[in-house]
């Protein structure tokens, strides 16, 4: 293959980006690896992953080495979430790296779904624009309004400023305890406890809010949406 041909000003560029450490335009490398994201609801799809697991994956992994060179790799978050990512709800945050990783180094597929009966986990909104904040807390129970301003606290670094949810172990201390595993399960069902409440709040604020035209249905479905 030919080396590319630069102009003296390309070059100049190219080397200011080297001495900037802007490496941001690497060609990607040439890579081995197939790369799968698994993604399902947990709960009904355990037979088929399992599954899987004990029978397909090894005889993949054994025919991409022996008839393509190539390693097969599997992503599972079910093995995947620590307690300490539930803590600070980086639980969907790092399943979407972890796709994105997969579709860079993956030179196969990289994602697989599986589609049953049930509608997926739906995650609480880690920020939320303080003004939509404001709506949804105008529109709340005086129970809901008070929860939702226990979990969410202004954050004025940002702008437009923003209420983020807080970590679990600012309120249920307990959350990742293990040396205390009795008073780690407590905190973790308060909280999941906790959170189906937060979930129910901003839905039926958010379905409120779109009956009075202040909500677009774009606005109220960020609220309803499977993680």
């Amino acid at each position: 293959m030919p080396e590319p041909q630069y102009t003296q000003e390309q070059e100049n560029e190219l080397l200011q980006h080297i001495f900037f450490g802007k490496l941001d335009n690497l060609p990607n490398l040439a890579s081995k690896i197939v790369r799968i994201f698994t993604s399902s609801t947990f709960t009904d799809t355990s037979m088929e992953r399992n599954s899987l697991m004990q029978h397909t994956y090894p005889k993949l992994k054994e025919y991409c080495r022996e008839k393509h060179g190539l390693e097969f790799q599997v992503v599972d978050m079910r093995w995947g979430v620590r307690d300490e990512a539930t803590d600070d709800h980086k639980t969907t945050e790092l399943c979407m790296q972890e796709i994105d990783n997969c579709q860079r180094v993956s030179v196969g597929p990289n994602f697989v779904v599986f589609l049953g009966q049930k509608y997926g986990y739906r995650p609480l909104p880690t920020k939320i624009e303080e003004d939509e904040f404001l709506k949804i807390t105008s529109v709340s129970s005086s129970e809901d309004d008070k929860l939702l301003n226990q979990w969410y606290k202004l954050d004025l670094n940002n702008f437009p400023s923003l209420y983020c949810l807080q970590p679990v172990s600012s309120i249920f201390t307990n959350f990742t305890n293990r040396a205390h595993p009795r008073l780690m399960e407590e905190d973790q069902s308060q909280w999941w406890e906790t959170m189906g409440k937060l979930n129910r709040a901003v839905r039926v604020a958010a379905a409120e809010l779109l009956q009075q035209g202040r909500f677009t249905a774009q606005d109220n479905h960020r609220y309803n949406w499977s993680g």
